[in-house]
């Protein structure tokens, strides 16, 4: 494993060095946020104001910044994709039910699943209204590929629910769709906006890509065996709603027959029991599943981490490096 030294250390130290930029985005956040019908303004900001950390933002201005651009336009796409990536979590939480998020009952249970979808479709249109206005187009068709990409993935999420038998490539193709594409396509857009050479455009979208990955990788391992202390979800959400996430997979091809028909009956369960994630849950500590799919994980932000060498050393560059382990070890 190669050692990286960093003179940034700390979380607070990126969005301090970046404290300017992500009041800029949440300006613009806001700003946007002008349908005649008040209903609509009012969904989104009780979203925007629910807090989140502003992670895509935050690899799109630091990969812009990376590449030597120092304009404004960052500011400008990382409000779009802030509004894609809203759009989809209020979509995602109608699908699946949810009752909260970022520890405040979830949109659709405040006002409702209709007005939750129609208003996440409020803000794809806004996203995309604002990407004509900034005139780039290959900035258009890097993020209008992610939508695509990422309906796609929802949809092929749902056509696999409760599928036992989920391969490997299958998992991570869902987790690309749905998480990974739209790290990739900020730090991709980054070098877009400051004509970078091939090399680095494609370093910085693969280095997205591989964070992606493993970000989502970590939550679904924290899922079943993380401190609802520190990650403030109760665990099994995804054993709720039918999902074959890294730990089940890892799980599946350890265990005995005995135990896999056990799981395969739990997995296919309409509405598993408290006893039934205990059961699963023993299993994985059973077989040092969490160690196992950490490494899993881990290997993924080795390769991310190599991607950014091609770039001279920088703050920005050192920031990236540990994002590249807060993603994964932020709640371990």
């Amino acid at each position: 494993m190669r050692c990286y030294k960093l003179g940034i250390t700390s979380i607070n130290e990126v969005f301090e060095l970046l404290k300017d930029d992500i009041k800029s985005v949440e300006d613009e956040l806001l700003k946007n946020l002008d349908s005649e019908v008040q209903m609509v303004n009012e969904v989104a900001s009780y979203v925007f104001k629910s807090g989140g950390k502003r992670l895509r933002p935050v690899f799109l201005i630091l990969s812009s910044k990376l590449s030597g651009y120092e304009g404004n336009r960052s500011i400008v796409i990382s409000g779009v994709v802030e509004y894609i990536h809203t759009a989809t979590l209020l979509h995602d939480d109608v699908i699946d039910g949810a009752m909260y998020r970022r520890g405040k009952k979830a949109a659709n249970r405040v006002f409702g699943n209709d007005i939750t979808v129609l208003c996440g479709d409020f803000l794809y249109s806004r996203a995309f209204v604002n990407l004509v206005k900034d005139g780039d187009p290959e900035v258009q068709m890097i993020l209008a590929n992610a939508a695509k990409t990422m309906s796609e993935g929802e949809v092929f999420q749902l056509v696999k629910t409760a599928n036992f038998d989920l391969t490997m490539e299958d998992y991570l193709k869902i987790i690309f769709s749905k998480t990974a594409i739209l790290f990739s396509s900020c730090c991709e857009i980054g070098a877009v906006l400051s004509k970078s050479d091939k090399d680095k455009r494609e370093n910085l979208r693969e280095y997205g890509r591989l964070i992606g990955l493993a970000f989502q990788m970590s939550d679904d391992i924290l899922d079943y065996l993380g401190d609802e202390n520190k990650t403030g979800k109760k665990p099994g959400t995804d054993l709720k709603e039918g999902k074959m996430t890294l730990p089940l997979l890892l799980l599946r091809d350890l265990i005995d027959d005995k135990e896999k028909k056990n799981l395969k009956e739990i997995i296919l369960k309409e509405d598993p029991s408290e006893d039934d994630l205990i059961y699963i849950i023993g299993l994985m500590k059973k077989h040092n599943i969490k160690e196992k799919a950490e490494q899993f994980v881990d290997s993924y932000i080795e390769k991310a981490k190599e991607k950014l060498q091609i770039f001279p050393n920088s703050t920005y560059k050192e920031a990236l490096i540990y994002l590249s382990e807060y993603v994964i070890k932020r709640d371990r």
